[in-house]
Protein backbone atom coordinates (compact mmCIF):
# COMPACT_ATOMS: atom_id res chain seq x y z
CA UNK A 1 0.00 0.00 0.00
CA UNK A 2 2.41 2.23 -0.74
CA UNK A 3 0.67 3.72 -3.50
CA UNK A 4 0.13 7.56 -3.36
CA UNK A 5 -4.11 8.83 -4.34
CA UNK A 6 -4.21 10.10 -7.55
CA UNK A 7 -6.23 13.08 -7.00
CA UNK A 8 -7.58 15.79 -9.47
CA UNK A 9 -8.30 18.28 -6.70
CA UNK A 10 -5.07 20.39 -6.77
CA UNK A 11 -5.63 21.82 -3.07
CA UNK A 12 -5.20 18.33 -2.03
CA UNK A 13 -2.51 17.14 -3.84
CA UNK A 14 -0.40 19.95 -3.74
CA UNK A 15 0.07 19.21 -7.13
CA UNK A 16 -1.01 21.27 -10.60
CA UNK A 17 -1.27 19.93 -14.32
CA UNK A 18 0.46 22.93 -16.19
CA UNK A 19 -0.40 21.37 -19.84
CA UNK A 20 -3.88 21.11 -19.08
CA UNK A 21 -4.28 24.51 -17.63
CA UNK A 22 -2.40 25.65 -20.68
CA UNK A 23 -4.45 23.68 -23.36
CA UNK A 24 -7.31 25.59 -21.98
CA UNK A 25 -6.30 28.78 -21.40
CA UNK A 26 -4.87 28.82 -25.43
CA UNK A 27 -8.56 27.41 -26.29
CA UNK A 28 -10.13 30.07 -24.21
CA UNK A 29 -8.30 32.93 -25.74
CA UNK A 30 -8.37 31.64 -29.23
CA UNK A 31 -12.44 31.57 -28.59
CA UNK A 32 -12.61 34.70 -27.34
CA UNK A 33 -10.37 36.59 -29.95
CA UNK A 34 -12.55 34.94 -32.58
CA UNK A 35 -15.62 35.77 -31.51
CA UNK A 36 -14.64 39.44 -30.82
CA UNK A 37 -13.24 39.30 -34.25
CA UNK A 38 -16.36 38.11 -35.71
CA UNK A 39 -18.72 40.49 -33.95
CA UNK A 40 -16.52 43.50 -34.77
CA UNK A 41 -17.38 45.52 -37.87
CA UNK A 42 -14.86 45.99 -40.02
CA UNK A 43 -16.35 48.19 -42.22
CA UNK A 44 -14.81 51.79 -42.28
CA UNK A 45 -17.19 54.62 -42.05
CA UNK A 46 -16.37 57.05 -44.82
CA UNK A 47 -15.46 60.90 -44.02
CA UNK A 48 -18.71 63.05 -44.38
CA UNK A 49 -18.05 67.20 -43.99
CA UNK A 50 -20.09 68.72 -41.06
CA UNK A 51 -22.60 70.65 -43.53
CA UNK A 52 -23.37 74.37 -42.36
CA UNK A 53 -27.43 74.79 -42.63
CA UNK A 54 -27.70 78.77 -41.84
CA UNK A 55 -30.51 79.44 -39.54
CA UNK A 56 -32.33 81.94 -41.66
CA UNK A 57 -31.64 83.55 -45.03
CA UNK A 58 -30.54 86.50 -44.73
CA UNK A 59 -33.28 89.20 -46.02
CA UNK A 60 -33.27 92.77 -47.60
CA UNK A 61 -34.80 95.53 -46.21
CA UNK A 62 -35.71 99.08 -48.36
CA UNK A 63 -38.27 102.03 -47.17
CA UNK A 64 -40.54 102.71 -50.30
CA UNK A 65 -42.31 105.14 -49.16
CA UNK A 66 -42.37 107.11 -45.82
CA UNK A 67 -44.82 109.42 -44.21
CA UNK A 68 -44.72 111.35 -40.93
CA UNK A 69 -48.56 111.84 -39.96
CA UNK A 70 -47.80 113.35 -36.42
CA UNK A 71 -44.71 114.68 -34.43
CA UNK A 72 -44.16 111.43 -32.94
CA UNK A 73 -45.72 109.13 -35.52
CA UNK A 74 -45.69 107.92 -38.86
CA UNK A 75 -46.36 105.31 -41.31
CA UNK A 76 -44.32 103.32 -43.76
CA UNK A 77 -43.73 100.93 -46.49
CA UNK A 78 -41.03 98.43 -46.27
CA UNK A 79 -39.59 96.09 -49.33
CA UNK A 80 -39.34 92.89 -47.02
CA UNK A 81 -37.72 90.86 -49.53
CA UNK A 82 -40.56 90.48 -52.34
CA UNK A 83 -43.26 91.59 -49.94
CA UNK A 84 -44.57 94.73 -49.54
CA UNK A 85 -45.08 95.61 -45.56
CA UNK A 86 -47.23 98.40 -44.29
CA UNK A 87 -45.83 99.55 -40.98
CA UNK A 88 -47.08 102.35 -38.32
CA UNK A 89 -44.75 103.73 -36.06
CA UNK A 90 -44.46 105.99 -32.76
CA UNK A 91 -41.30 107.89 -32.40
CA UNK A 92 -39.25 109.97 -30.00
CA UNK A 93 -37.05 112.63 -30.58
CA UNK A 94 -34.06 114.58 -29.36
CA UNK A 95 -31.34 116.76 -30.05
CA UNK A 96 -28.12 114.90 -30.42
CA UNK A 97 -24.31 115.72 -32.27
CA UNK A 98 -21.15 113.61 -32.65
CA UNK A 99 -19.05 115.67 -30.26
CA UNK A 100 -17.57 118.26 -32.28
CA UNK A 101 -18.90 121.48 -32.92
CA UNK A 102 -21.63 121.65 -36.06
CA UNK A 103 -21.87 118.09 -36.24
CA UNK A 104 -25.33 118.60 -34.55
CA UNK A 105 -28.93 116.57 -35.35
CA UNK A 106 -31.88 115.39 -34.37
CA UNK A 107 -32.01 111.83 -33.49
CA UNK A 108 -34.95 109.27 -33.77
CA UNK A 109 -35.85 106.60 -31.49
CA UNK A 110 -38.54 104.19 -32.57
CA UNK A 111 -40.80 103.39 -29.53
CA UNK A 112 -43.57 101.09 -31.11
CA UNK A 113 -43.85 99.26 -34.41
CA UNK A 114 -47.15 97.78 -36.24
CA UNK A 115 -47.40 95.48 -38.62
CA UNK A 116 -50.51 96.66 -39.99
CA UNK A 117 -50.30 94.45 -43.35
CA UNK A 118 -48.44 91.99 -46.01
CA UNK A 119 -48.80 92.26 -49.31
CA UNK A 120 -46.87 90.04 -52.00
CA UNK A 121 -46.16 91.69 -55.53
CA UNK A 122 -49.09 90.23 -57.09
CA UNK A 123 -50.97 91.76 -54.03
CA UNK A 124 -52.21 89.06 -52.28
CA UNK A 125 -52.27 89.41 -48.61
CA UNK A 126 -50.25 87.76 -46.38
CA UNK A 127 -50.45 86.82 -42.30
CA UNK A 128 -48.06 88.50 -39.77
CA UNK A 129 -44.55 86.09 -40.64
CA UNK A 130 -41.92 89.03 -39.29
CA UNK A 131 -39.90 88.21 -36.19
CA UNK A 132 -37.63 90.17 -33.79
CA UNK A 133 -35.08 90.55 -36.30
CA UNK A 134 -37.11 91.59 -39.05
CA UNK A 135 -38.67 94.56 -36.29
CA UNK A 136 -35.07 95.13 -35.30
CA UNK A 137 -34.22 95.70 -38.72
CA UNK A 138 -37.20 97.29 -39.98
CA UNK A 139 -36.68 100.19 -36.94
CA UNK A 140 -33.49 100.74 -38.04
CA UNK A 141 -34.13 101.17 -41.89
CA UNK A 142 -37.01 103.84 -40.95
CA UNK A 143 -34.17 105.60 -38.62
CA UNK A 144 -31.91 105.73 -41.09
CA UNK A 145 -34.29 107.31 -43.63
CA UNK A 146 -35.67 109.67 -41.06
CA UNK A 147 -32.60 111.39 -40.11
CA UNK A 148 -31.01 111.58 -43.35
CA UNK A 149 -33.50 113.29 -44.72
CA UNK A 150 -33.87 115.19 -41.74
CA UNK A 151 -38.07 114.75 -42.05
CA UNK A 152 -38.57 115.68 -38.25
CA UNK A 153 -36.90 119.09 -38.51
CA UNK A 154 -39.21 119.47 -41.35
CA UNK A 155 -42.33 118.74 -39.49
CA UNK A 156 -41.59 120.41 -36.38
Amino acid sequence: MNTKPNSINPIVTHRTQPIGFLKVAAISGLVTVGAVGLAYDQKTTEYKPPVTIPNVTPSTYTVDALKLTSETSGKAVIKLDSFLVLVSFDFESHPDSYGVPGTEFTAVDITNLAVEQIKDVNGNDWNDFTDYNDHRNINQMIVGYIERNRLVEAVQ
